[in-house]
């Protein structure tokens, strides 16, 4: 028996969305781009693709029914939360009468509602935000990063932005363990100063807390963006040389704007995962709504939980992200094959002899006391 999940959706932005309408694409692009917005609020939701017999290592078979809640992330944000979550719990249940035994929340499907709690009890599916496993790709990937770019952690000076978030908590709580200095900013000053208390019990990372964005990150190592912001949040020239950039957001609020610019920082998308035969996926319309070569996370989630036969609410709720279940969903992975996916930003990948030239540049600035833009 092939086990189905499904995947909710939705427009990243303009471009994203054009894609998604196929032929229709071509009067949607001589809409007013507030005009479609408009529009977008009066369509229900509904079945983008399907991809079947998806493999794992352990030759378990899913398929995969991609559902889209039409609303872009500047509507998910401002309209009527019920509203939004009506549209939310409308997908979900597209998804369940295709016959998908659990269903993941993608991009800010996920933030509307409690992390996925408030859907969760309107709906007949078990439920999964993605969040968790995520995290853990988002920590393995700076990790991987900051081998490469020859960081030693024990001295280094982390910044996250988007710290109190469910990705943005575990993720500091975790890499706080390995740093010396840790910067966070965030929207909410009261979670933000939870979280800082929490980070600083074991007295081993030293702690600050900051308001504006471009200060946490001008003398951080390592910078982690995980927030639901809508548009970009920092500039190329806030970054020091040598330093890298995991940006986990949907959209990205930092990777393509500081690659297209810096040639001295380290840049990539986090939270992507590749299937162990992602080859083997030809829908056309699928890969072209994934990252190149790869997945996001909260889809990976989705995927792995159904290729091992879990059927239960996973990722859902404010702060129930630990750092055991981290460690539980990375093994099922693991176990069926899915891996960090490769390093990407921008719509390319980076090569050994890219990492190697970030490397001298960042060196020469270093001395210059300088960037170079591209």
């Amino acid at each position: 028996m092939i086990n189905k999940v499904g995947f909710i959706g939705h427009p990243i932005d303009l471009e994203h969305l054009y894609k998604m309408l196929g032929p229709w694409a071509f009067f949607a692009r001589k809409i007013a781009p507030y005009q479609l917005n408009a529009m977008l609020k009066n369509i229900p939701p509904y079945r983008l693709v399907s991809v079947k017999n998806i493999r794992s290592a352990k030759n378990a078979l899913i398929d995969c029914h991609t559902i889209i809640c039409p609303l872009m992330p500047t509507a998910m944000v401002s309209l009527d939360e019920e509203f939004v979550l009506k549209k939310i719990t409308q997908a979900v249940k597209v998804a369940e009468r295709l016959g998908a035994k659990i269903v993941t929340l993608g991009g800010f499907t996920s933030v509307v509602g409690n992390e996925g709690e408030t859907v969760s009890k309107r709906v007949g599916v078990p439920i999964t935000s993605g969040n968790t496993y995520t995290a853990a790709l988002a920590i393995e990937g700076i990790l991987k990063a900051a081998y490469y770019m020859e960081i030693d952690l024990a001295r280094a000076t982390l910044a996250v932005i988007g710290a109190t978030g469910d990705i943005g908590s575990i993720c500091t709580k975790v890499l706080s363990k390995k740093m010396q200095k840790l910067n966070i900013v965030a929207r909410n000053e009261e979670r933000m100063n939870v979280l800082m208390r929490e980070v600083q019990h074991d007295g081993r990372v030293q702690v600050e807390t900051f308001k504006y964005y471009k200060d946490a990150v001008k003398n951080a190592d390592i910078i982690l963006a995980v927030t639901s912001a809508v548009s970009t949040i920092i500039e190329p020239e806030n970054l020091k040389p040598g330093s890298i950039v995991c940006d986990v957001a949907i959209p990205a609020n930092i990777a393509k704007e500081v690659v297209n610019v810096r040639n001295d920082v380290f840049v990539f998308e986090g939270g992507l995962a590749k299937l162990p035969y992602q080859h083997e996926i030809k829908d056309r319309v699928f890969n072209e709504l994934m990252p190149s070569g790869s997945i996001y996370g909260c889809l990976a989630e989705g995927m792995v939980l159904a290729f091992d036969g879990k059927f239960e609410n996973y990722s859902i709720g404010r702060g129930n992200i630990t750092e055991e279940k981290i460690n539980e969903i990375s093994k099922i992975a693991r176990k069926h094959g899915l891996h960090l996916a490769d390093f990407f930003c921008g719509y390319r990948f980076y090569s050994e002899d890219d990492m190697e030239s970030i490397k001298r540049n960042a060196k020469r600035n270093i001395l210059s006391g300088k960037f170079v833009k591209r």
